[in-house]
């Protein structure tokens, strides 16, 4: 059914107005006189949504204040009508605690208030479900956080299980709802409706305001691009990517712009129809154009974040119906405008569940196999070398597909050495400080004639993918650490064999030590350093990102606003701005990266393209970082083997201590 566009025309007579009222244990006030100004914002990647309130609140005959604001005490806003018949009663905007407060000697009092979603976004939990649907599971949580159900629609779909690591709340909710969506191609909007959680399926109501040039529409900027679209898709699951695989294309789209293809993996074997089904929707997700457009209007306080609105303006192209994204609505002596972000599909932060490993289930710090591995003794003097089998053997055997102890040898598995030097069957870990894309866990299970011949043995060929890569790589300075020595060729041909639980089972060696040795609160010897940490981490779950904010002691701002914060109270100026902060300092190797240092993303910001810098976080362990991003101030991984969103935004390391 087409959707049909029709005009609404208000009297301005009907506009209402916004009544302020403060809740304490013992009395209701209406402080509505008092407000100077106002600012009601959200953002349908935020657990919440918050009114910033600006009082004048200093008695006229002393300099106390009039009322009795604290952190804790409810606020209402209200939107009320003039009073007489065909005129609506009053109707609840808004309901929330104060969570901050800031005093100034002339008598201005501004008030934070989150309303009550905002608990759900500063509260950590490890827990696994069973057979519960999306639906079941945030009421779940909405219990742990002591927030209210109001109304809640059925998702239907049942998950067989999903566990969840030191996660937020509000993590497990966008979780919970992505999967749902891939499966059910239905989407869900969370709202705080009398201050109680609602959960809405996403439909295209009837009902719709109208911002149009002319009229109400003051200003406006569109964006489309195909920068982030994917025509084909190709999911795998299981253990290894190169288990059950499925390939979806979009013929009418790769047709259009091209062949641009994304890989997607789930450690969760669904069979056949399952990941295809998988796959098909991760596809339909990612072909659609971004279609992006921000403008000004007259204030419509009916409109928020997920509202469904109609926008017309010529210039621009806007011609039809967009959701709202994030809003800001702001006032100030009667007169008040809103800042839209629309877009034409009602796509939230897209958040894929990710099977938590072992390790990290039990609480163990996680060590990098990917990155030069702490109180590990390495051996240096050894020369790195690369091959690969389908480029021609080194055996001498004649038979490329196998090693010299018989196995069918593996990218990032498979090492040739000599035999006296490194046994066959060693577990080894290998540091490649120039190419640390290279650094990780081996197994000895080849060698040749010039391997055991060159450097007195001390040489180990790397087995890697292609002539450009084996190139790259030609010649150069390696540190080797032997984690468990073999015993042969027969080893090695079971070691192979079972690598991926080889693999596991060190991983977790690794972390209980790492655990042992150091743990989060690690000191790293250097004051400065050990401050920069400490004070990042003490802000994780406690902050809004407000994208250009700078205000941290407020509880709002953006990454670089963050890390320009942190480091001011040590003494370093790092500047303004992503583009600013990458000048400072110098850049290392990512297998150098220490507590302190400034870790950078690219490519997070469509508008600077894919290769500009566009977000920075401070490094707390090797792999590690904190950053303030659009979900809130957290800690996460920045490598590609630690976290598939950040990792693959992943810039550069800069030292600036």
């Amino acid at each position: 059914m087409a959707l049909q566009r029709v005009y609404q025309e208000f009297d301005e007579r009907m506009k209402p107005t916004l009544h302020f009222y403060l809740y304490t244990p013992d009395y209701r006030y209406d402080f509505t006189e008092f407000v100077t100004g106002h600012e009601w914002s959200g953002d349908i990647n935020i657990a919440g949504e918050t009114f910033e309130i600006t009082t004048y609140n200093k008695q006229l005959k002393n300099d106390r204040r009039q009322l009795p604001f604290e952190e804790g005490y409810m606020v209402k806003v209200m939107l009320e009508y003039p009073t007489g018949k065909g005129f609506p009663g009053p109707t609840e905007l808004f309901r929330g605690v104060i969570t901050a407060r800031t005093i100034s000697g002339d008598g201005t009092e501004q008030l934070r208030v989150q309303d009550y979603n905002w608990y759900l976004q500063q509260n950590e939990i490890t827990i696994k479900f069973q057979n519960k649907t999306a639906d079941q599971i945030i009421a779940h949580l909405c219990r742990v956080a002591g927030v209210g159900v109001n109304y809640m629609d059925k998702t239907k779909h049942v998950f067989a299980e999903l566990e969840f690591i030191e996660k937020t709340l509000w993590e497990i909710i966008q979780t919970v709802l992505t999967e749902t969506y891939l499966r059910t191609k239905k989407r869900y909007n969370i709202r705080s409706e009398y201050g109680k959680l609602a959960l809405r399926e996403v439909t295209m109501s009837p009902n719709r305001m109208i911002i149009e040039r002319g009229k109400n529409l003051l200003g406006s900027t569109r964006e489309v691009s195909i920068e982030e679209v994917k025509t084909q898709v190709i999911m795998t699951s299981g253990e290894s990517q190169r288990n059950t695989r499925v390939v979806k294309v979009d013929a009418a789209a790769k047709k259009k712009y091209g062949t641009l293809t994304a890989v997607e993996h789930t450690q969760d074997v669904y069979g056949p129809g399952g990941l295809s089904a998988l796959a098909q929707g991760f596809l339909d997700e990612l072909k659609k154009p971004s279609d992006h457009v921000s403008v000004e209007a007259l204030a419509d306080y009916n409109i928020s974040a997920g509202t469904l609105i109609e926008a017309y303006d010529e210039m621009t192209g806007m011609n039809d119906y967009y959701f709202v994204t994030a809003h800001s609505h702001s006032g100030q002596n009667g007169y008040s405008t809103m800042q839209l972000e629309l877009s034409k599909s009602y796509n939230p932060e897209f958040v894929p569940y990710e099977k938590p490993d072992e390790d990290k289930a039990e609480g163990g710090e996680t060590a990098d196999l990917d990155s030069k591995l702490d109180d590990i003794s390495y051996v240096s003097g050894f020369i790195g070398t690369a091959y690969d089998p389908r480029l021609g053997g080194i055996n001498g055997s004649g038979d490329y597909s196998k090693t010299a102890t018989g196995t069918k040898w593996a990218y990032k598995r498979t090492i040739a050495v000599s035999p006296k030097i490194i046994p066959y069957g060693s577990v080894v870990h290998i540091n490649v400080p120039t190419m640390p894309e290279f650094t990780g866990l081996y197994l000895a299970e080849d060698t040749g004639g010039a391997i055991r011949n060159e450097n007195g043995g001390k040489r180990v060929d790397v087995l890697i993918e292609g002539r450009t890569n084996t190139s790259r790589f030609g010649r150069r300075n390696v540190e080797v650490a032997i984690l468990e020595k073999g015993k042969g060729a027969a080893d090695a041909r079971a070691k192979a064999a079972k690598w991926n639980s080889i693999k596991a089972a060190w991983q977790k060696k690794l972390d209980q030590r790492s655990s042992k040795g150091k743990g989060k609160g690690a000191k790293t010897g250097d004051p400065k350093r050990d401050k920069v940490v400490e004070l990042a981490r003490s802000y994780k779950g406690k902050l809004t990102y407000k994208f250009g904010g700078k205000n941290i002691p407020s509880g709002r701002g953006d990454c670089s606003g963050f890390t320009f914060f942190i480091f001011k109270q040590i003494g370093v100026n790092l500047g303004h701005g992503t583009m600013s902060q990458i000048t400072k300092g110098r850049k290392i190797a990512t297998s150098a990266a220490q507590p302190g240092d400034l870790v950078f993303f690219k490519g997070t910001i469509k508008e600077r393209g894919a290769n500009a810098v566009s977000h920075v976080g401070i490094v707390t362990r090797p792999g590690y970082c904190v950053s303030l991003a659009s979900s809130g101030c957290k800690e996460h991984g920045y490598l590609p083997s630690n976290h598939k969103y950040w990792g693959k935004h992943f810039m550069q390391i800069n030292r600036v201590l």
